[in-house]
């Protein structure tokens, strides 16, 4: 017994066993380390992966969207040269108008200054 009481109040023998358990938990953190490490890469992995896919989807959203768009101009531009032709006849038409009122008037001013 008295053996026993000695190795317990012994320093060498608390100092063995802290050092045996600071090794242990330092051994332990690092399998934990280790393991959250492979979590986090396996984790970027798969977000990379997804991003990736939402990546080629947004893609062709895109590509699908500029090309209604371009249509869309297209469209509009074509309208816009009719629109500028009609305008264009529309303003030829009120300048022969405008010509034929000229005449009208000058013609009807001789009738009344020969009145």
């Amino acid at each position: 017994m008295e053996i026993a009481t000695e190795v317990a109040t012994s320093q060498a023998v608390w100092a063995i066993l802290c050092i045996a358990l600071a090794g242990v938990v330092i051994r332990e953190l690092h399998k934990e380390n280790l393991k959250r490490e492979a979590d986090l890469i396996a984790r970027y992995e798969i977000n990379q992966e997804e991003s990736k896919e939402q990546f080629k989807t947004y893609r062709v959203e895109s590509k699908e969207r500029e090309n209604k768009l371009m249509d869309h101009l297209s469209r509009s531009n074509e309208s816009q040269e009719i629109t500028a032709l009609a305008l264009q006849g529309i303003n030829s038409n009120l300048s022969a108008l405008e010509g034929r009122v000229d005449r009208i008037e000058k013609h009807s001013f001789k009738n009344r200054e020969e009145d």
